[in-house]
């Protein structure tokens, strides 16, 4: 019996390297690699070697920067993707973990700007900016990463909604990925959700500051504004320029104030066209809010080539009712009491609360930030920083300076002296994506975004290793009553409870506002309960994943006693009243049966590894070759179903290719059809594999111009062999060999 128990220690020894550690070396250069860090690199390993590639969508602070790394050791050429705002800390990234890597900014990408080496694998940081397939650094993106390995990472793939999280993936899967359900697009996201965030601040649970200034009345007169005159090409703008509006009036009065004259210029330019019988368009008038002297909207006639047949009396009482209520709505906020002096003050007071903390806080307008800045700068240690400023009391200063004092630490800068720090810094968006800033511990946001996204980014530059050990995060609350806020928190909750569903759970960034009573003034009577978001669903890449790594980990031994020296598959059995068995693969990957149930990746894998606890108990031939042979068909089924796009239905590209297929091999000459069938099959087995976006484009211009006859049928289905073959140099699916099985349930049972 001692042998049959050593036995079972040795084989949930083996789950446990293969799991937590996964082969995977614990230095990267002078970083030490944690073990979530290690199994994360193995996992993307094993996706970029059966799909082409994955989406890293840990948390913040989790160390994605060198999981990445990691993986890029292995290329001669990689490339980095990064905003040009983060060259400098994926620079220092690379110093460290001593991996050199070519980068090219998202902006350049976006400029035409290419690489001038081809690289032979793609790491693309803040993937959630490539969401938008007409973008042009998306279209270069997916050209650059058709036939290598890529790596995308984010916090936040789901900005809006799932379609965000297909755009991005489809760089590696193809169009495919557009008609995948949420469990399918799942499949490719890896995200370490373990229980083993000591290094992390502990957050405590968001809350709201309010104010106490009532500023209902002039979100009431916002929502009364008449529809506005539009571009040529513009549909029904009215309702999105209101929604402008009040977004505006949530995050202050400033920058209500700079949308209304924003939106008086457009006016008197529309007004002016008209007068000339020419129409702008919508590009004409995004040009247009940027101009700063009114006088300069003159020259508007003389830009427009365009003619409306709209009459320009219709266009003139248009502007005219415009310009009437924008007048009325400027005037009641001249007479209304500023809601930013309220805000600011609540500001203070949170200074005060904190006193000796540092204090980040996020607007979403610029307009915003100078407000705040321009009633607080009169206080000790406060800094401002836009797109194109930063500033303390005494004036301007370099971007880099300004964080200096503000997060050393983060920084790497030396400690300056009291007068000199800057302890409370109001920032707009640029620094919620990657830059360390965690010397702070308290996180305000200014505003509420559309994108709740955006809320978990910014509290994601505080909550880092090294920094404070609990992180606060508020939220100032906008100037009106609670039921009309109610309706914007909800929007927030849908798409949080919508990215959960895919990328599993994420933290809470996001309180209850107080519900007012059903007889209180302006309630709509709605229950607290209907804001709370419904727990995700079992999302196998996020959530199982991270209960595994934790109980697994309990099966470590110390290096001594490593059990890698077994001959393959090493296997032990359990006592228990469940049947079935727990698998793991040399690769790290788990599968499980539990019960009746068919084997799969996920619920079975968390039941099973709980019920591998058991007293151990002799393990039969006839049940471990019958456990081998249903983990082998598994295997070959699952591969199966992943390449072939089980369950998504055809693509247009693959029917026509499958169509041109079938007539070339059809009426090809006698003397040509042998050459020419060979040719088909070729192709018709590269096709097996859902090729990548930047492939699928390559292959429909090659039907193209077959279509156009351009190129022969031969040439037409060489090039095209050529073509889908280059997708197996990024994605070259082997099957992993079974490492180690544990068999539970009672012998007899087994029987």
């Amino acid at each position: 019996m001692q042998l049959i128990e050593l036995r079972l220690r040795a084989v949930r020894a083996r789950m446990a390297e293969l799991i937590c550690e996964a082969g995977v070396p614990e230095m990267l250069g002078r970083i030490r690699l944690r073990p979530h860090q290690r199994a994360a690199v193995a996992r993307v390993t094993r996706a970029l070697r059966q799909h082409g590639g994955c989406l890293l969508a840990d948390d913040v602070g989790r160390g994605k920067t060198f999981v990445a790394l990691a993986v890029a050791r292995a290329w001669m050429r990689p490339l980095v993707v990064v905003p040009a705002s983060l060259r400098r800390t994926w620079q220092q990234a690379m110093e460290h973990a001593g991996v050199r890597c070519a980068v090219v900014t998202h902006e350049a990408l976006s400029r035409g700007t290419r690489p001038v080496v081809q690289p032979d694998g793609i790491i693309v940081d803040e993937s959630h900016r490539f969401r938008s397939p007409d973008a042009r650094r998306y279209i270069a993106l997916a050209e650059m990463a058709a036939d290598v390995p890529v790596v995308l990472l984010s916090a936040t793939p789901l900005q809006n909604g799932s379609r965000d999280l297909a755009a991005q993936l489809a760089i590696f899967l193809g169009s495919v990925a557009f008609n995948g359900n949420d469990a399918w697009l799942a499949h490719h996201v890896v995200r370490g959700m373990t229980n083993d965030d000591a290094s992390l601040p502990v957050v405590v649970p968001a809350r709201w500051l309010h104010p106490g200034h009532d500023d209902g009345g002039v979100l009431r007169q916002i929502l009364a504004l008449p529809p506005p005159a539009r571009a040529i090409d513009a549909g029904d703008a009215g309702a999105l320029r209101t929604v402008g509006l009040v977004r505006a009036w949530a995050s202050s009065r400033a920058a209500l104030l700079a949308a209304i004259r924003r939106r008086q210029r457009i006016a008197t330019a529309l007004e002016q066209c008209a007068a000339h019988g020419l129409a702008p368009t919508r590009r004409d008038l995004r040009a247009w809010q940027a101009v700063g002297n009114d006088t300069q909207l003159t020259l508007a006639p003389m830009l427009i080539a365009r003619t409306t047949d709209a009459s320009p009396d219709d266009i003139r009482a248009a502007i005219a009712r415009e310009r009437r209520s924008l007048d009325a709505l400027s005037i009641t906020l001249a007479l209304t009491p500023d809601p930013d002096v309220a805000r600011a003050a609540s500001l203070r007071a949170l200074r005060d609360e904190h006193a000796g903390r540092r204090v980040l806080a996020f607007s979403e307008f610029a307009t915003t930030v100078r407000a705040y800045f321009a009633l607080l700068r009169a206080d000790a240690a406060v800094g401002m920083l836009t797109a194109t400023e930063a500033r303390i009391a005494t004036g301007r200063l370099p971007r880099d300076a300004l964080l200096d004092r503000f997060a050393p630490l983060a920084q790497g800068a030396a400690p300056h002296a009291p007068r000199e720090r800057v302890t409370l810094l109001l920032a707009t968006d640029l620094l919620s994506e990657g830059v360390n800033l965690q010397d702070a511990s308290v996180v305000v946001h200014l505003d509420l975004p559309w994108n709740p996204a955006r809320l978990t980014q910014r509290l994601g530059r505080v909550r880092r290793p090294g920094g404070s050990a609990v992180v606060h995060s508020l939220l100032m609350s906008p100037p009106a009553p609670a039921a009309l806020l109610l309706r914007v928190e909800q929007r927030l909750r849908t798409k949080l409870a919508r990215a959960e569903r895919t990328v599993g759970r994420l933290p809470a960034v996001l309180p209850a506002l107080a519900v007012p009573s059903s007889d209180s003034p302006g309630s709509d009577g709605l229950a607290a309960a209907s804001l709370s978001s419904e727990p995700a669903s079992d999302v196998v890449s996020a959530e199982t994943h991270g209960f595994i790594v934790d109980q697994v980990a309990s099966w470590r031994r110390p290096a001594r006693h490593r059990a890698s020296a077994y001959r393959k598959p090493i296997v032990a059995a359990v006592a228990g009243a469940s049947l079935g068995w727990l698998a793991a693969f040399d690769d790290g990957g788990l599968v499980a049966r539990h019960g009746a149930l068919p084997p799969d990746a996920g619920p079975s894998v968390m039941r099973a590894v709980a019920l591998c606890v058991g007293a151990a108990r002799p393990c039969r031939a006839d049940e471990a070759e019958s456990a081998l042979a249903e983990v082998r068909a598994w295997l070959a089924r699952e591969r199966l179903m992943l390449e072939c796009g089980f369950g998504i239905r055809a693509l247009p590209l693959q029917t026509a290719l499958d169509r041109r297929i079938a007539e070339a091999v059809r009426v090809a000459p006698r003397h040509l059809r042998s050459i020419t069938l060979r040719l088909a099959t070729r192709l018709r087995d590269g096709l097996q594999r859902a090729p990548s976006l930047g492939i699928e484009r390559r292959l429909e211009q090659l039907l193209v111009a077959h279509e156009r006859r351009e190129v022969s049928t031969l040439e037409w289905l060489e090039r095209s062999c050529a073509v889908a073959a280059r997708r197996s140099t990024s994605a070259s699916p082997c099957d992993p060999d079974v490492a180690a099985i544990i068999v539970f349930g009672s012998e007899r049972g087994a029987q």
